[in-house]
């Protein structure tokens, strides 16, 4: 009777640790997505401001004042 309690608490062992593992494997996988799409939204928001400044460089304060407006006439 004994051996027979001793393999079902040890089955009932593997099974809670193979259930535990998954919820664990999870939980892991999630954190590192949710890492992963932080940091590709801070790499878009870097590239967002690093063409901005390009922008802003090369437009507003690029060449002669009339340049300009003869450029962006046709965008109006």
């Amino acid at each position: 009777m004994a051996e027979i309690l001793i393999w079902l608490v040890a089955a009932l062992g593997a099974v809670g640790g193979v259930a535990f593992g998954r919820v664990w494997g999870r939980a892991e996988g999630e954190r590192a997505g949710k890492r992963e799409a932080e940091r590709d939204a801070m790499e878009e928001t870097i590239g967002r401001i690093e063409r901005g400044r390009d922008a802003l460089r090369d437009g507003c304060g690029a060449g002669d004042p009339a340049d300009r407006l003869r450029r962006n006439d046709g965008r109006w």
